[in-house]
């Protein structure tokens, strides 16, 4: 499964926060059965990455060091266009009976 995950550093974070962040990140793996697309920095703070598991307990190994301390997450389920254009437009024809 697909998952968009973004986050903005918590209110109140400092350098020396983001520092600690930087360092921590620095040595960060991703757990196994985790694979990143794509991994971005937005220019405002914070990032995204889209990413794939089948493991919900993977997802929260992997946001768990992050998560309270130095960043605010938000998580979502994702598809790609063309199949959610499909889904959509089969709801559509349901809806229409």
């Amino acid at each position: 499964m697909l998952f968009l995950v973004s986050w903005k550093p918590r209110t109140g974070q400092g350098p020396v926060e983001a520092e600690a962040a930087l360092a921590a990140f620095s040595r960060w793996k991703p757990p196994a059965g985790l694979e990143f697309k794509g991994f971005y920095a937005r220019v405002d703070s914070g990032g995204f990455a889209i990413c794939e598991t089948d493991s919900a307990e993977v997802l929260l190994e992997s946001m768990a060091p992050w998560a309270g301390v130095y960043f605010d997450y938000d998580i979502a389920p994702i598809v790609e266009i063309q199949k959610g254009v499909e889904l959509m437009n089969k709801a559509i024809a349901f809806r229409k009976g």
